[in-house]
């Protein structure tokens, strides 16, 4: 995988890697455009069972060396990002479940909250619209705190209510609570919070997002947040959450451009093989220059990206100036990948939108993945923000 692996490592690649092939691919390797989704929830509960699923509870297998667990604490992301990549280059709404999952239990985790009664499925519910949340304030703490955080959370004496709404929230089915980042209305405090919100508190309104392209195995939900009552200790900073959002925005762009890149590899891997067994004009294609460069620059492309992830994944979440650099490697690994799906599908000829080989699921898999977490737009006006930060 290009990766180095430390003592210990080795068996949860092999884990993750007999997921992906005996779990996964069945459910997703056929010739419908999106495999048998009413599996999903029986395949997530496997993946909670063998331990590949993280959790904020501390009493299920995954929570401390699942996909983005707490031991990512101590130690760098490789791990998580190549697990994450195994399993996209099957599926990659399967591995966005187990990202999303992975990314809320991780929050918990960072936050050093024990809780009384844990959630199983957790989600975090940070992006307003299409950019990402408040990014004016993660660099200027003297700005409006925080900036552009509609969603607000009203002291109570005993708690809070929180009002306002979140787009995109990717989630696993059946979550249980929401991690939700809010702007603390309190004369004394201004700045960010993190909730924890059952989802079955009054006031919440989920609704699931209609008409989508791609990712299809992964909920995403709409959020809106109507006087909703939460008890002081569903609060899980101490007192300005500012230094977690960063953090957690760090590991969606990075889990996200993750998945884009196991979506490449897989494709890569599919031309490969459909290049190998096809005749035309008497030979396999594979021996036809135009195939042979359409594969080496696909293949060119997915190697780079996961170049990239691998030299960001190595750092640690208190590395400076990582912010930028997650921001840099989601803007640009998932547009090499769709570029990679892109000329793997072109070697299939008109064969490759066809449903029938699962190339034109990760053409749209890998579209979507360009704008999840936050528009191209509006990331590459936050790496211009970040860039002043780091250069200041």
């Amino acid at each position: 995988m290009g990766l180095s692996l430390y003592t210990g490592e080795r068996e949860f690649i092999d884990l993750t890697e007999s997921f992906a092939r005996k779990a996964v691919l069945p459910i997703f390797g056929g010739d419908t455009p999106d495999g048998d989704l009413g599996k999903v929830p029986e395949l997530l509960d496997k993946a909670f069972e063998i331990g590949l699923a993280a959790s904020p509870d501390k009493r299920m297998p995954g929570y401390e060396y699942g996909i983005w667990g707490a031991s990512v604490r101590e130690s760098d992301m490789q791990l998580s990002v190549n697990m994450l990549s195994i399993i996209a280059s099957v599926c990659g709404g399967i591995a966005m479940n187990l990202h999303s999952q992975g990314l809320s239990s991780l929050v918990v985790s960072l936050s050093g909250r024990e809780l009384t009664d844990p959630p199983k499925i957790a989600a975090l519910a940070l992006q307003e619209g299409y950019g990402p949340p408040g990014h004016g304030t993660l660099f200027d703490p003297c700005a409006d705190a925080p900036a552009r955080i509609m969603t607000r959370a009203c002291p109570t004496g005993q708690g809070f209510t929180i009002s306002g709404e979140k787009s995109f929230v990717y989630a696993m089915k059946g979550v249980e609570s929401f991690i939700v980042a809010c702007r603390v209305e309190d004369e004394k405090d201004r700045g960010w919070g993190l909730f924890l919100v059952p989802a079955a508190s009054g006031g919440v309104r989920i609704r699931s997002v209609s008409g989508r392209t791609g990712l299809r195995a992964c909920d995403v939900l709409h959020i809106d947040f109507e006087n909703v009552e939460v008890i002081n200790s569903a609060r899980l900073d101490e007192g300005n959450a500012a230094a977690l959002v960063k953090q957690a925005l760090c590991i969606n762009w990075l889990g996200i451009a993750a998945v884009a890149a196991g979506i490449a590899r897989g494709a890569v891997r599919a031309a490969r093989a459909y290049a190998s067994t096809r005749y035309q004009g008497g030979a396999m294609i594979e021996s036809h220059p135009a195939i042979q460069k359409l594969i080496a620059l696909s293949e060119a492309r997915a190697e780079a990206a996961h170049a990239h992830l691998n030299q960001v994944s190595s750092l640690g979440l208190e590395s400076r100036g990582l912010l930028k650099q997650c921001a840099v490697a989601k803007l640009m690994v998932t547009d090499l990948c769709f570029q990679a799906v892109t000329d793997s599908l072109q070697v299939f000829g008109g064969y490759g939108y066809m449903e029938d080989y699962g190339m034109e699921k990760r053409l749209r898999d890998a579209a979507v993945l360009k704008s999840a977490g936050c528009s191209p737009n509006s990331l590459e006006l936050f790496i211009f923000e970040a860039g002043k930060e780091v250069t200041a």
